[in-house]
């Protein structure tokens, strides 16, 4: 169970399963949306997945860091070092 800062406890987590993914490194932003999960991370990587357990990692076409992701309008953007934004089509 988690405990806020009043001391008031809340619900319990679900379990949490790790899962391999091969060589990646460190993802910085995940979002959901249109039935799919996306990560972004480390040099511009971003990984898709439809469950959350098989990722396939895309093209970002940059180098940069990708710091986070959100998904809006049935498109998602992410956005990362030197003020790259990238959006889905």
């Amino acid at each position: 169970r988690l405990t806020d800062v009043t001391g008031v406890q809340t619900c319990a987590l679900p379990i949490w399963t790790p899962r391999n993914m091969g060589n990646i490194h460190n993802l910085y932003g995940i979002a959901y949306g249109n039935g799919t999960f996306v990560a972004v991370g480390l040099d511009g990587l971003i990984l898709s997945s439809p469950d959350g357990i098989t990722w396939t990692q895309k093209n970002s076409g940059v180098i940069g860091d990708l710091f986070g992701i959100t998904f809006a309008n049935n498109k998602f953007v992410t956005v990362g070092e030197n003020g790259i934004i990238l959006q889905s089509d």
